[in-house]
C-alpha cells in the first residue's frame, strides 16, 4: 500500500525543495518526509437512462391512455412515433420498449430490436411468432367471434330464415363458420340457414328464401358483398371496422387490444418469455358493439349479454372444440 503512495510523495517533495531552496546556504532544513496520503477517488454513479416506451401507430389508438398511465406510474417516458420516422428511433436506443400496431414496413427493425433484448409487443402483426423478448397480440378465438355473430343474427331474425355469405377469402372462415352455426343454434334453434358464396350472392336470392338477416364472413370480398346487401336492405352483423351503414347494421364484432397491452408489457419487463396473447371473450377483447336498437330489442339484447357473460365466466361451452 505504501509503495503505491510514495511516487505521489516524491512528486510533492520536488516541488517543496524548490520552494525552500531560497534560504541561506548551509542552513537549509528540509521538511520531514511524511508520505502524503493518496486521494481516494469516489466513483460517481452514472445516470441511468430512463426507459422509453415507443408507441408506433398510424393514428390514435384506444388503449394509448392506459399505456400512458402505466408508463407514468413507473417514471418512464412514452413517445408516440409515426411509422415513417420510427425506424431510426428503434435502432438508436437500447432502452426502448416498443409497442407497434400492424406496421409491416418496420418488420426487420423490430425483429432486430427483439434479438438485442429490447421488449417488443406487436399488435395485429401477421406472420411473426413470439420470441424471448417479443410478444404478439392478435389472432384469436375466431370461433367465439362467429358465435357472437350467430347469437345476434338468431335474435334479430323475425322470419326464422337467416343468411350467411361464405368464400369471402378470409383465412379463418372455418372457425367463423363453426362458431356461427353454434351461436345460431343457441339463440334460435328453429332458424333455417341459407348459404351463398360471395361470387354468386344476390340479395334477391336471399329474399326469395325468406331471409331477413345476413352474416357475411370476414374476408377481402366482404366489402363488396356488404354493399350489395345494404343496397338490398338486408340487415347484417359485421366483423371489424367499416362495413354496412348504421341503418342495416345489427351489431359489430370487434377485437380490442386494450386489456392485453399492459399485461403483455409487464410480463416481458418481469423477465418472462415472450408469448402470444390471443383475442378472446374471456379477456374481453372480443366484443359486440354498435347494437342497433331498431333491429334488436332490449329484451333480446339482454339475452345476447347473458350469453357473452356466460362465455367470459367459463359457464358456456360454445361447442366448437372436439
Amino acid at each position: 500500500m505504501h509503495q503505491r503512495k510514495f511516487p505521489q510523495a516524491a512528486a510533492l517533495l520536488v516541488v517543496t525543495a524548490a520552494l525552500f531552496g531560497c534560504g541561506t546556504p548551509g542552513t537549509q532544513t528540509a521538511p520531514p518526509l511524511t508520505p502524503t496520503p493518496a486521494s481516494t477517488l469516489v466513483p460517481r454513479p452514472s445516470a441511468t437512462p430512463i426507459p422509453q416506451v415507443l408507441l408506433i401507430a398510424d393514428g390514435p389508438v384506444a388503449w394509448e391512455g392506459d399505456l400512458n398511465r402505466w408508463v407514468a406510474d413507473r417514471g418512464w417516458q412514452l413517445e408516440v412515433a409515426d411509422p415513417s420516422t420510427a425506424s431510426t428511433r428503434i435502432e438508436e436506443s437500447a432502452q426502448v420498449v416498443a409497442v407497434v400496431s400492424a406496421q409491416e414496413m418496420l418488420r426487420a427493425e423490430l425483429l432486430r430490436a427483439a434479438v438485442k433484448g429490447i421488449a417488443v409487443v406487436l399488435i395485429d402483426f401477421p406472420g411473426v411468432d413470439p420470441g424471448p423478448s417479443l410478444s404478439t397480440i392478435g389472432n384469436g378465438k375466431y370461433d367465439q367471434a362467429g358465435f357472437l355473430a350467430g347469437v345476434t343474427i338468431g335474435l334479430a331474425s323475425q322470419t326464422g330464415w337467416v343468411g350467411q355469405v361464405t368464400a369471402t377469402g378470409g383465412p379463418d372462415e372455418a372457425d367463423y363458420s363453426a362458431g356461427f352455426a353454434q351461436g345460431l343454434l343457441w339463440s334460435c334453434p328453429i332458424c333455417e340457414l341459407v348459404s351463398q358464396t360471395a361470387a354468386d350472392m344476390t340479395p334477391d336470392a336471399f329474399r326469395s328464401k325468406g331471409v331477413d338477416v345476413v352474416f357475411p364472413f370476414p374476408g377481402p370480398a366482404a366489402d363488396e358483398v356488404t354493399k350489395a346487401l345494404g343496397a338490398g336492405g338486408l340487415p347484417m352483423v359485421w366483423v371489424g371496422a367499416g362495413g354496412p351503414s348504421a341503418e342495416v347494421l345489427i351489431g359489430r364484432v370487434i377485437f380490442e387490444a386494450d386489456p392485453l397491452v399492459v399485461p403483455a408489457l409487464e410480463a416481458l419487463m418481469e423477465g418472462e418469455e415472450g408469448t402470444g396473447w390471443p383475442y378472446s371473450i374471456e379477456t374481453r377483447t372480443i366484443l359486440i358493439v354498435d347494437i342497433n336498437v331498431d333491429l334488436l330489442s332490449p329484451g333480446r339484447r339482454r339475452l345476447l349479454d347473458q350469453a357473452y357473460e356466460a362465455i367470459a365466466a367459463g359457464d358456456l361451452d360454445i361447442g366448437t372444440q372436439e
